[in-house]
């Protein structure tokens, strides 16, 4: 347990060590990034830094912002922001129409789900999983469908006109 923090040895000195490699490989692929699943072909080649020599065999930078960067580059990284933007807009508009009913506790749980997705994607793959992606594209789903059960709550059974189950 006194190792998780210790920036010398064990994991935290290896996920620092894998950041900077990450960043050195932001710096040269801005833009595009490396592609889908070119992270580790990249890492081990060229970016592996001397002291994590132990560690070339990673599949992914650890953090969430970098991963996606570097497999979508900036405009993927651009539009992974905009969807969690969009669904805490929808999941806070769920929770404050919704008044205390149970569709409110999933907004709220939903929302927490989402806070949790991004602070373990911090420190560790969030995302490009195929259980990681299908559960984020679930959450995505059930926030939006509070939203419009809230929208037709409001409006008393009906939708209006102006609303859509997109926005």
């Amino acid at each position: 347990l006194g190792l998780l923090l210790d920036p010398v040895e064990g994991t935290t000195f290896f996920r620092l060590q894998l950041w900077r490699s990450s960043w050195a490989m932001i710096r040269d692929h801005p833009l595009l990034g490396v592609g889908l699943d070119n992270f580790l072909y990249e890492y081990r080649t060229h970016y592996v830094l001397p002291t994590a020599w132990e560690e070339f065999n990673l599949s992914h930078p650890h953090n969430l912002i970098m991963d996606s960067w570097l497999r979508l580059g900036l405009p993927g990284l651009a539009v992974f922001g905009w969807l969690l933007v969009a669904f805490f807009r929808c999941g806070w508009q769920a929770y404050r129409d919704l008044g205390e009913t149970s569709d409110q506790l999933l907004a709220l749980g939903l929302m927490g789900g989402m806070v949790y997705t991004v602070a373990h994607g911090l420190i560790d793959n969030a995302y490009f999983l195929v259980d990681l992606a299908y559960v984020f594209a679930l959450m995505l789903a059930l926030v939006q469908w509070t939203k419009s059960t809230a929208e037709s709550t409001v409006n008393g059974g009906a939708m209006s006109p102006t609303a859509s189950p997109v926005n």
